[in-house]
C-alpha cells in the first residue's frame, strides 16, 4: 500500500491524471458546429444571422465553436444610430477555430453602406468580427477575406479587438483585405482600447497580412499586454505593424501603450516607399516598454516617436531603393532607445542620406541612445548617424562602414541647439572603414568632444 500511494504522488507531480474506480475524469465539452445553426458555406448567401447565433450559443454553452471548411459570408448589419458596426461580435469567452488558413474562409460579402443610419456618411464603417468586452478568447485555423465587399469607407477591419478585453489570442490566420476604390477599407487586424478601458494581454502568432489596404496590425490606444510573433506581412498599403495612437489628452501624460514584443517577424509593405513599422505614442502619451527583436524589415523605415524604453535587437533592415529616408528614425520624445546587435544597409541607389537619424520636433528633444553590437553599411554620401537635439549617443562594439566615394562627413554627426544641447558622443571598441573625414564630430552647440576608445578607422 505504501508503494502505491509513492507512485501515485509521483504521477500526480508529473501532471498525471489517475484514474480509480470509484470516479473518472470528465470528458471535455464538444464544440458546437456552426453549420448545425444553419450557415451553409459556399453557396454565396449571406451566413450572418446564423453565425451570430452559433457563436452566442457557444458563449452561453460549451464555449467552442467549429467552422467547418468552405467559404461563409457576412454581410454588414443594417442597424439605425451607429456608425461603426460589426457583422459578428464575440462578447463572451470562447475558442472560435476553423479548419485550417485557406480552408476555412470568413468572408465579408456586399455593400458597407446603411440605409437606415440617418445622419452618419454612407457608405460607414464595417468590422467583419469583433472582439469586445470579452476574456479568454481564442480565435484560429481561419482566413479572413475582405475582397467581395463593395462600397465601404476607411474603419473597415476584419478584426477588431475593443476594449475592455483580456487574455485574447489570435493565431494560425490568414487576412485579406485588398484596396477596393480610395478610402475604401482599413486595417487586416486592429487593437482599439481607451484610457479607462484596456486591452490587455493580446498574442498574436503564426498569422500573415497577404493583403492589407491600410495597415497589417493597427495599434491604436489603450493597449497593455500585447505579443506579436512569427508573423509576416506580404502588401500594405500603409504600415506593416502601425502604432497609430489618438487620444493622447485623455490618457494625461501616461502611456497610451505599453508592454509590446514583436519578434520574429518579417515585414513588408510591397510597394515602393513608406514607414513599415511605426513605434508611436501621442505626444506626453508615450509608447512605453517595447521591444522589436529577431526580425527583418525587408523595405521601408522603422519609425519611432514620441516612446520611452525602445528596444531593436537582432534585427536586419536594408533601405528601399529611390527612397531617401533613414533606414530607423527616431523623433520627438526618445527615452532610452536601444539598438542591439542588428544589421543596417543602406544601399547606393537610395539617395543622399542617413541610415540612421534622431531628432527633435515641435519642441520635443530625445535624450538617450544607444547603438552595441550593431552593423551599419552605407553607400550613400552623409552621415551614417546624424542626430540632432539629441542628449546623449553612446555607441559600443559597433562596424560603421562607408562603401560610396570619398566624402567630407564623418560617420558620426552630432548637432546640439541652444534649446537642446548635446553632450560629445561616446564611441568605443568599434571600427569605422571607408572614405571618411574621421570617426566623429560635433557641431553646434554641446558640451566636450568625441570620447573614442578603442576606435580604429580614419
Amino acid at each position: 500500500m505504501k508503494h502505491g500511494r509513492v507512485l501515485l504522488v509521483l504521477l500526480v507531480l508529473a501532471g498525471c491524471v489517475v484514474a480509480t474506480g470509484a470516479s473518472s475524469a470528465a470528458p471535455a465539452p464538444s464544440c458546437l458546429r456552426a453549420e448545425d445553426f444553419g450557415a451553409v458555406p459556399d453557396d454565396g448567401q449571406d451566413d450572418r444571422d446564423r453565425l451570430q447565433a452559433a457563436i452566442d450559443a457557444a458563449q452561453a454553452g460549451p464555449r467552442c465553436l467549429e467552422l467547418g471548411p468552405g467559404r461563409f459570408h457576412a454581410t454588414r448589419r443594417q442597424t439605425p444610430g451607429t456608425s461603426s458596426i460589426a457583422s459578428l461580435r464575440i462578447t463572451g469567452s470562447l475558442v472560435l477555430r476553423g479548419a485550417g488558413e485557406g480552408v476555412t474562409v470568413l468572408a465579408m460579402l456586399g455593400p458597407g453602406t446603411c440605409s437606415g443610419c440617418q445622419g452618419f456618411p454612407n457608405p460607414t464603417d464595417w468590422h467583419l468580427l469583433a472582439v469586445t468586452g470579452a476574456t479568454d478568447v481564442s480565435i484560429s485555423g481561419l482566413t479572413f477575406d475582405g475582397s467581395e465587399r463593395t462600397n465601404t469607407i476607411e474603419q473597415t477591419h476584419l478584426l477588431q479587438v475593443n476594449g475592455p478585453t483580456d487574455n485574447v489570442l489570435i493565431e494560425h490566420a490568414t487576412f485579406n483585405l485588398p484596396i477596393i476604390g480610395p478610402n475604401a477599407g482599413g486595417d487586416c487586424i486592429r487593437l482599439l482600447g481607451t484610457h479607462t478601458e484596456w486591452v490587455r494581454n493580446t498574442t498574436i502568432r503564426h498569422t500573415r497580412g497577404l493583403d492589407c489596404d491600410r495597415s497589417f496590425i493597427g495599434i491604436q490606444r489603450g493597449l497593455d499586454g500585447v505579443v506579436i510573433e512569427h508573423s509576416e506581412s506580404v502588401l500594405v498599403g500603409d504600415q506593416a505593424i502601425d502604432f497609430e495612437p489618438t487620444g493622447g489628452p485623455s490618457f494625461e501624460c501616461q502611456p497610451i501603450v505599453k508592454n509590446i514584443l514583436m519578434r520574429q517577424l518579417v515585414l513588408r509593405r510591397g510597394v515602393s516607399a513608406g514607414l513599415t513599422a511605426t513605434i508611436h505614442g501621442d505626444g506626453c502619451a508615450v509608447a512605453e516598454n517595447v521591444t522589436l527583436t529577431d526580425s527583418t524589415v525587408e523595405d521601408g523605415t522603422v519609425s519611432i516617436l514620441d516612446a520611452r524604453d525602445v528596444t531593436l535587437s537582432r534585427l536586419r533592415l536594408r533601405s528601399l531603393p529611390g527612397n531617401p529616408a533613414p533606414i530607423v528614425l527616431a523623433r520627438k520624445r526618445i527615452e532610452n532607445l536601444r539598438i542591439l546587435d542588428s544589421e543596417l544597409e543602406r544601399l547606393a541607389d537610395s539617395g543622399t542620406g542617413q541610415a540612421l537619424k534622431i531628432s527633435g520636433q515641435n519642441g520635443a528633444f530625445p535624450t538617450d541612445v544607444l547603438l552595441s553590437g550593431v552593423r551599419i553599411t552605407q553607400a550613400t554620401p552623409g552621415p551614417l548617424v546624424s542626430t540632432e537635439h539629441l542628449a546623449r549617443l553612446v555607441i559600443v562594439g559597433a562596424e560603421l562602414v562607408y562603401t560610396g566615394p570619398p566624402v567630407g562627413n564623418h560617420a558620426v554627426h552630432v548637432r546640439g541647439f541652444a534649446e537642446a544641447p548635446a553632450e560629445a558622443p561616446v564611441l568605443v571598441d568599434t571600427t569605422v572603414a571607408g572614405a571618411l573625414a574621421g570617426a566623429a564630430r560635433v557641431a553646434g552647440v554641446f558640451t566636450g568632444q568625441p570620447v573614442l576608445v578603442r576606435v580604429t578607422g580614419p
